[in-house]
């Protein structure tokens, strides 16, 4: 069904979300697999389409900071499985799990298993980067050199991020999840790559910028439109510029 309504709005290539949950990688495992893209083929050649899928799940820290994972094969979504199932204690009944392990932690297992990684919705004030951590390096340590990437989430766009200095090296990636498979929801916020084919490697060297290859466009929706654009008070929902925030010392006058 995703592959169905993903193609109804020009998407081709979509992330699988949740890989490492044993049941979704059994139904992956069923797809066309060509260079790290997975291929929806129907004995049925009308349901056929053009949309592709790629390895992808999001995975939280023991600080409730969430990281997008990015996977080359389904062996490497079999290894990290094995390599975070002692950590977390949800590996097999959630899609995002869980895991008691920092940021730093989880950036190693990536790199071993050869794996992207980035942190997710990076701007919002529930379990993102910046909800926890003052900095990239304060979240990922000495693995921060490892990130090529910040997913900005609905609650940022490139001209917020690009504020921010660590962040001026990293490829901004507008993505967001979908809540159901129906067009309206499925790529509220994409990005289109110059690439040379459909491949791990290829779509891996342009988030990198390498070899030529690199992002063209982010379409995201406008910050403004977000709910987490501004302070607010969690009572009485009033909004706060944040020069009015520093003025009433962070404390909301309904008290």
């Amino acid at each position: 069904m995703l592959a169905k309504e993903a193609a109804r709005k020009g998407i081709q290539l979509l992330g699988t979300g949740d890989c490492l949950h044993p049941k979704w990688l059994s139904g992956i495992r069923e797809l066309e697999e060509r260079k790290g893209i997975f291929y929806f083929k129907s004995e049925d050649v009308s349901k056929n389409t053009n949309t592709n899928f790629v390895l992808t799940v999001e995975v939280e820290d023991a600080r409730r900071v969430h990281h997008l994972l990015i996977l080359p094969s389904i062996a490497k979504a079999e290894e990290l499985y094995e390599s975070f199932r002692r950590y977390s204690p949800d590996i097999d009944s959630d899609g995002r799990p869980s895991l008691r392990l920092s940021g730093e932690e989880i950036a190693e297992h990536a790199k071993d298993a050869e794996v992207l990684i980035g942190p997710c919705h990076a701007f919002t004030p529930w379990t993102a980067l910046y909800a926890y951590h003052d900095s990239l390096h304060e979240c990922y340590g000495d693995m921060a050199g490892y990130v090529s990437f910040v997913e900005l989430g609905l609650s940022a766009d490139s001209s917020y991020a690009d504020r921010i200095k660590e962040l001026r090296e990293l490829t901004f990636l507008t993505n967001s999840d979908a809540h159901s498979p129906y067009p309206i929801r499925l790529a509220r916020e994409f990005n289109r790559f110059q690439v040379e084919n459909m491949s791990f490697e290829e779509l891996k060297a342009a988030i990198e910028r390498k070899k030529g290859r690199k992002p063209v466009l982010n379409v995201g929706v406008p910050p403004k439109e977000g709910k987490y654009n501004e302070s607010a008070c969690i009572r009485c929902y009033r909004h706060y510029s944040h020069r009015d925030a520093i003025i009433v010392k962070w404390r909301c006058e309904c008290g």
